[in-house]
């Protein structure tokens, strides 16, 4: 079993868990919610059970990742969790709006609250559910952005239980209704934040965009400058996914090197590789009667 579907067995494995966590979490905040008259504890329980549908879509998003290449999609469903991870940063926002939504009722009718005691047992419980939740992770944020938009749901909804048991403690302390109001907003434009960040990313995805950790002047160089490589041009870089970027080019050489082309793209390869991580390139090599003017797509300009 290769390293990379061992890691994604993990990562399926820990968003199941998750998803188990938070639909008892969901469940037992929105009894609480009902019992106590706490609003806000009834928002976190809507704002988890977003969650567990998001959880959902990033656990479909892994397993779609993993279906093999067609001849119809030769890449195979890389940005299957790309999709999905596009959809749960909506997700996100929606909640945001809710709770900001919330928090603005919050203040025109405050909410009494019933049996204190309940419902900071209930909101600890979310609480550490959470917590757990993030912990199991926590070590696969970096594996996709899938994984980085579950993750993000995880602490987020964190720190929106520990708002809730803090504006709990201080209404029930000051009766100070406004102080729920604006830890809930705080938290709302926390999650239009990091929000932004996954769909900005998720979208230049699905342009094809060269990937933000790559630099396309430093990759033309590195190529340009290998032994034998006279020109290069048509430089293209993309990602596949959240995770594997893929380079496609034309490179001018010498006649007389024209029989050493598998070893030099060999050694391309290699080096784009273990540089810029790009482990999907495809190199065509042309005489050197071919050099073009740019490194772009000779139809992008007049030449």
């Amino acid at each position: 079993m290769s390293r990379g579907y061992s890691h994604q067995l993990d990562s399926g494995k820990k968003l199941a868990w998750t998803i188990l966590f938070n639909t008892v979490i969901t469940v037992t905040e929105f009894i609480g919610g009902m019992i106590t008259g706490y609003l806000a504890l009834t928002a976190d329980a809507v704002h988890n059970l977003s969650d567990v549908a998001a959880l959902a879509l990033a656990w479909l998003g892994l397993k779609g990742s993993r279906l093999p290449a067609t001849k119809k999609s030769t890449y195979g469903y890389k940005r299957v969790e790309v999709m999905t991870a596009l959809i749960s940063a909506v997700a996100l926002i929606v909640i945001a709006i809710f709770i900001l939504r919330e928090a603005y009722d919050r203040l025109l009718e405050p909410q009494p609250i019933v049996r204190p005691w309940l419902f900071l047992t209930v909101a600890a419980i979310g609480f550490a559910g959470n917590v757990v939740s993030i912990l199991l992770l926590h070590s696969e944020k970096a594996k996709s952005l899938n994984m980085k938009t579950a993750f993000l749901h995880m602490a987020y909804d964190a720190v929106s239980s520990a708002a809730v048991i803090i504006g709990g403690v201080v209404i029930l302390l000051t009766n100070l209704v406004v102080i729920d109001a604006v830890l809930s907003s705080v938290i709302a434009l926390m999650i239009f934040w990091s929000s932004y960040l996954v769909i900005k990313e998720a979208v230049l995805i699905f342009l094809e965009s060269t990937p933000e950790r790559v630099n396309f002047d430093e990759v033309f160089h590195a190529i340009r400058s290998t032994s034998d490589v006279e020109d290069v041009h048509d430089l293209h870089i993309w990602s596949l996914s959240s995770r594997d970027i893929a380079l496609s080019c034309h490179i001018c050489v010498e006649d007389g090197n024209l029989s050493r082309g598998p070893d030099l793209v060999g050694r391309i390869n290699k080096m784009l590789y273990d540089k810029f991580q790009i482990s999907h390139s495809t190199i065509q090599l042309e005489k050197i009667d071919f050099r073009r003017p740019d490194a772009l797509c000779s139809h992008n300009n007049e030449h």
